[in-house]
């Protein structure tokens, strides 16, 4: 990839990938530790909602975004609300060898996508991390794999003369000139989430979401899903976390401030 500056000019092409994740509060998992998807209600990750709606904030006319998503044909409803939030088209990923894919074989079928559909793409745009997952090691790891910048908890992208994109880093916020063809992760600060219109919905009604198998994209079974990936899950429980009130009086302060001393300790 081109990692110096360039310029705004002509048609751009920019791809978001997200995830649709399960309600967190109704999932459970296999034998594998991998979370079963199937009948549980699942959204759009909002950090990809983020990077989506970023991607809208600096599309101009005759740019083109594609959304992208591995998973599950439920995975449809996902691309289908990027549609209505401003995403030009869509594909869907979806094949039984995929399931129970780590990042590494998770970011093995996206490059290949990416480097067999969108080769010419100029800025790829990810959210920080899912909602089920956690590990947010799928940007890195996939700008590793492309061979292209990345730049992490992306708050805002600028455009005056060169892309600039501002990186919040908590300590520490920096603003950087990215090149063509880099990866922006991004977090969920800055972004104004809104709902679709009706003519929003049409719109996206009205495109079709290609779907694409193992076949299309060119791997074979044992590069992806579970048989090609690095982690083995061991074992895997949901937390819980107990919790209990308590009253106490407060007409004396100094025995209330006993009470919630001896309570801590």
């Amino acid at each position: 990839m081109d990692t110096l500056p360039w310029k705004h000019g002509g048609k751009m092409r920019f791809v978001v990938f997200v995830k649709q994740v399960p309600d967190t509060s109704a999932v459970c998992t296999d034998i594998n530790g991998n979370l079963i998807r199937e009948g549980v209600p699942s959204i759009l990750n909002p950090y990809c909602e983020s990077a989506l709606n970023m991607a809208c904030g600096v599309k101009k006319d005759g740019d083109v975004i594609t959304a992208v998503s591995m998973g599950p044909p439920q995975a449809e409803n996902a691309l289908f609300r990027c549609l209505e939030l401003g995403a030009d088209e869509a594909f869907l990923l979806t094949d039984r060898a995929f399931a129970g894919a780590d990042v590494h074989a998770t970011v093995r079928t996206l490059s290949a996508f990416v480097k067999k559909f969108i080769p010419d793409y100029d800025l790829i745009f990810c959210g920080k991390q899912a909602a089920d997952g956690d590990t947010a090691q799928v940007p890195a790891e996939l700008a590793y794999m492309l061979g292209c910048g990345q730049f992490c908890y992306t708050q805002k992208l600028t455009l005056s003369g060169e892309w600039k994109a501002v990186q919040n880093y908590g300590s520490e916020v920096r603003e950087c000139i990215i090149g063509k063809g880099d990866l922006l992760s991004v977090s969920d600060e800055e972004i104004g989430f809104r709902l679709p219109s009706a003519a929003d919905y049409i719109r996206a009604a009205g495109i079709e979401i290609k779907k694409l198998n193992i076949a299309d994209i060119g791997l074979d079974t044992f590069s992806v899903g579970l048989k090609g990936s690095k982690t083995k899950i061991v074992s895997a429980t949901p937390s819980k976390v107990s919790r209990r009130g308590a009253v106490t009086d407060g007409s004396d302060p100094a025995k209330a401030a006993e009470h919630i001393r001896d309570a801590i300790i």
